[in-house]
């Protein structure tokens, strides 16, 4: 839907995933005919069904204080009014930025102004088809609106680190500010071809005012900017913000940057549990147990609870009450990570500990790798839950480390609940050798590698009103983040999935217990995360081979020397060493650090002595 001056109408699609990775609360989602923003919760309704995964929402709760998030839940969807173009069933979206250009005449035009924009969408079941269009462009003429060229959504925002977004200021950056000379701003736009910087001039045909964006872009000119106006267009909120400004280009990846929480789903040794949580949106509402004997009788879909006699019933029901009601936080506040459990299930799969979406077979280790690995696992089923706790703009949110984000809220108020997605699908989790990991990173402390990288850790920290966090174990996370992405890539070239497609999950435990595992994983909606080609490569005959080829493959980057001899130094705090996207990035999707703590010299001999032997 799009906000107009009419009823709100379908205008486009996405995959449930995608507010999750790329077009999530407050991101901008590019469509054929316009640029939308993707509202807040308030405008969601009540949300679709209830997800359930009770360590999941536990995390939620325990990352978002305050907020009485009480369910997850996937997006609005009605499969009945799926086809039908007017419904208004759906994400809630906006236009943004609401400055457009006319391709025709390059006449920049406010939507929210004189009535020169109008809102085409007459074509019901072709949602692809809105647009916007210059009502009086003189070089269209008396073309039928049908046939008039799409405005296109201006090319500049400005935006800061503390996740507000706001149009660029075109009539004040044109006339700087002063407008007494002018009997009325007109504004047309004009790209020029440069690889120097934004060649792109403003100019106002009333006053004939000119200036370049250039004098926006950059530190040097952030001065050309007002102050951050604390705008959250996504909530159609504004709220003091000390920040300065950054000039943004439309389509950036660094304009949105989702924060999400994710958990597997674990088998439990009690199946009546895990159908009242799967229930827990009706079963809840019940007053009395006569009553929830009597809806459970009805319900299909619970035929353990249907063997339970009415008081039994409602005890649990009321321990499960109790407990979600019990705000104390989560399991890592008690002791116990959110990967704790993922952890001792992964490293020691049974028959006994397997359901309809988690299904793990241990297999035998290439032996060329026995030395840095103890066990590879067959994940042939899971079930992945990931939820939007926020987001933040310019930079990506960190992992790993003590701190407040910098987090952009998806609600004004406390709605009660967090949008979620749930996908299915396979993996491979490697478990390593723990005492080889504990003895290379102990004789690796003080190697002037990883001092660089340290120094770029703490830097990095206080440049974001962060506390350096002693504890956090740079070469055991090198070490694992580094073997996980290579393997992701030579993977993607042999299983069938795209590179994006596959997800890494690293598993590096606390300074008391640590641990040293990865789990590569693919995971859809549907049934395309559950194809058996990213299983299959974990027999030994075909993951020895890749694990060779990956190792060979760190030796060499197209962009060495430059990235073979990459360290921070004073004052960057880039995370990475020897890495670069020719060699080590991976996707957003992929990657859970932000392609940070990585460095090829931990596996592959670069000269600096402080590969681990595998």
């Amino acid at each position: 839907m799009t906000g107009s001056q009419r009823q709100p109408t379908r205008i486009g699609n996405a995959r449930p995933s995608q507010l999750m990775t790329a077009a999530g609360i407050g991101a901008v989602a590019d469509l054929p005919g316009m640029s939308v923003l993707v509202r807040g919760l308030e405008a969601w309704g009540a949300g679709g069904p209830v997800i359930a995964e009770p360590r999941l929402l536990a995390e939620v709760r325990a990352a978002l204080p305050g907020k009485n998030v009480t369910s997850l839940r996937a997006a609005p969807f009605d499969p009945a009014t799926a086809d039908d173009p007017y419904t208004s069933v759906g994400i809630p979206v906006t236009t943004f930025p609401r400055w457009l250009r006319c391709p025709a005449c390059n006449q920049l035009l406010p939507i929210d102004g004189v009535n020169q924009l109008q809102l085409i969408h007459r074509w019901g079941r072709r949602p692809d088809l809105a647009k916007w269009i210059h009502q009086y462009c003189a070089k269209q003429g008396n073309r039928p609106a049908a046939r008039r060229r799409a405005c296109i959504p201006a090319r500049f925002v400005v935006a800061c680190a503390r996740g507000h977004l706001d149009e660029f200021p075109y009539v004040d950056f044109v006339h700087q500010a002063d407008l007494s000379a002018c009997p009325g701003p007109q504004l047309e736009i004009r790209d020029a071809g440069s690889v120097l910087g934004p060649r792109v001039s403003v100019t106002c045909t009333a006053c004939k005012a000119r200036r370049n964006i250039s004098e926006a872009a950059g530190t040097r000119n952030a001065g050309n900017l007002p102050r951050c106006r604390g705008r959250h267009p996504h909530l159609q909120t504004f709220e003091t913000c000390p920040e300065q400004l950054k000039l943004m280009v439309l389509g950036a990846s660094n304009l949105w940057f989702g924060e999400t929480i994710s958990a597997l789903h674990l088998p439990t040794a009690d199946p009546a549990h895990t159908e009242i949580d799967e229930n827990w949106d009706i079963l809840s509402l019940a007053p009395e147990a006569a009553l929830l004997h009597r809806m459970v009788a009805g319900m299909s879909n619970v035929g353990v609870l249907r063997e339970l006699g009415a008081d039994e019933l409602w005890a649990m029901v009321e321990e499960e009450r109790h407990r979600r009601a019990d705000d104390s936080g989560s399991d890592e506040e008690n002791g116990e990570s959110l990967l704790d459990a993922e952890w001792q299930l992964l490293c020691h799969p049974t028959t006994i500990e397997q359901d309809d979406d988690f299904r793990a077979v241990p297999t035998p280790p290439p032996a060329a790798h026995d030395r840095l690995l103890k066990q590879v696992v067959q994940v042939e089923r899971l079930r992945e839950v990931q939820a939007a706790i926020g987001f933040t703009r310019v930079e990506a949110p960190s992992s790993g480390g003590p701190g407040v984000q910098r987090r952009a809220p998806l609600s004004r108020s406390h709605i009660g609940w967090v949008p979620a997605v749930e996908r299915r699908g396979e993996g491979i989790f490697l478990e390593l050798q723990e005492p080889a990991v504990a003895a290379w990173a102990e004789s690796q402390q003080d190697h002037p590698d990883v001092v660089a990288l340290r120094g770029a850790y703490r830097r990095w920290l206080i440049n974001r009103d962060r506390q350096p966090d002693p504890d956090f174990p740079i070469q055991r996370y090198l070490l694992l983040h580094t073997l996980s992405h290579l393997l992701l890539r030579q993977v993607a070239l042999e299983c069938g999935y795209s590179a994006a497609s596959i997800r890494e999950r690293l598993y590096v435990g606390t300074p008391n217990v640590p641990t040293a595992g990865i789990l590569l994983s693919t995971a859809a909606s549907d049934s395309e995360g559950t194809l058996g080609g990213l299983v299959a490569l974990a027999n030994r005959r075909f993951l020895g081979p890749l694990l060779d080829h990956a190792l060979r493959g760190a030796e060499l980057c197209s962009s060495d020397p430059l990235c073979a001899e990459h360290l921070p130094a004073e004052p960057s705090d880039a995370l990475h060493g020897a890495a670069c996207h020719a060699c080590l990035y991976a996707s957003e999707t992929s990657c859970e650090s932000g392609n940070r703590w990585l460095h090829r010299g931990v596996l592959a001999n670069l000269g600096t002595g402080l590969a681990i032997q595998p």
